[in-house]
């Protein structure tokens, strides 16, 4: 049973090389990592390449899918053996699901994997981590998507969701389970598989079938909203989502382009997550479009109410123009 984890670098090299490592110190044989950075336009690639080679020697992959140079490591040793590491370098920003189909596309040149395990790369994780996930996988064929227990890697006693989030079509609001709870959450309060709309995009195993049968991630939403469309595909093609509680996995969350929930989200963080949640909403829950549409303008409002001129300007000009995602 072979493995391949893929990460996605920007601007954040030095969260990669940790993420890594906690890798290499995990306990699952016949693992091997790609990472793909995302035209940084940083020193990441220098930093990465340098920790790479001091891991194995540097071999270029000539054969690599065009728009990228890639790096082969082979024979790194890891706690469970040895693996290979692959290190493509896109020319351009493809956003959070062309990084990872990038990387998935380049790793599978020459080898074909049993699981794909997509792993934010500003994580850790624990050393069983992976082997819980694929205990899980295995309890029922049709798994397509396996969930981890996410914990704030500056709180390790701390929730940020168990598994995945409930997706609320009417509103486009989402929740995540357990969030701010302390860990361990009682077995009694773990979420049921058939609760979950979607898995997490921090951590996502998914089958070779799976991807077989619905293909990899939509790249057309950049940033946000990817994991809603691929289990509401994944749903379609007779495929559930699972949840494996305790394979734990540390997550910094959005540490790179300001993506977490408070007021000081970026700028970049909002235009897509309101641009992404009509998009979602045509695609999958047409009937809930209006009703989305119009809650979406209460958010304008509150962030004219904190002075946010220039946000309520952008999320303005999303919502006039999101009549061009009805075709």
């Amino acid at each position: 049973m072979s493995v391949l984890t893929v990460l996605v670098n920007f601007k954040r090299a030095q969260d990669t090389v940790e993420c890594v490592r906690s890798l290499l110190a995990a306990r699952t044989p016949d693992v091997d990592i790609t990472i793909c950075d995302n035209a940084s336009g940083d020193d990441s690639v220098p930093v990465l390449r340098g920790f790479l080679q001091s891991l194995a020697p540097e071999g270029v992959l000539d054969d690599a899918p065009d728009g990228c140079a890639a790096w082969v490591y082979e024979g790194v040793q890891g706690s469970a053996g040895c693996t290979n590491i692959v290190l493509c370098a896109s020319r351009r920003n493809t956003g959070f699901a062309g990084g990872n189909n990038l990387a998935f596309r380049t790793a599978t040149i020459s080898r074909s994997y049993d699981y794909c395990w997509f792993l934010n790369n500003d994580t850790e994780v624990a050393a069983d981590c992976l082997d819980v996930m694929l205990a899980k996988m295995k309890e029922d064929a049709a798994v397509g998507i396996c969930g981890s227990t996410l914990i704030y890697a500056h709180d390790r006693r701390t929730v940020q969701t168990l598994g995945g989030c409930v997706y609320q079509p009417w509103s486009g609001m989402i929740r995540e389970f357990a969030h701010g709870e302390p860990w361990p959450v009682q077995r009694e309060h773990w979420p049921r598989d058939s609760e979950l709309s979607y898995v997490s995009g921090a951590s996502m195993l998914v089958s070779a079938d799976f991807l077989k049968q619905v293909g990899l991630m939509a790249e057309d939403y950049f940033l946000y909203f990817e994991e809603v469309d691929w289990a509401m595909r994944a749903r379609r093609k007779g495929f559930r989502l699972a949840y494996a509680p305790e394979a734990i996995v540390y997550h910094k969350e959005g540490a790179a382009i300001g993506t977490g929930k408070s007021v000081e989200r970026s700028a970049l963080a909002e235009y897509y997550g309101l641009r992404n949640k009509l998009r979602v909403t045509w695609r999958h829950f047409p009937y809930a479009f209006p009703s989305v549409w119009l809650l979406s303008w209460l958010q304008v409002a509150r962030r004219l109410l904190r002075g946010q001129r220039e946000r309520a300007r952008l999320m303005s000009k999303v919502l006039v123009g999101s009549g061009r995602y009805q075709h």
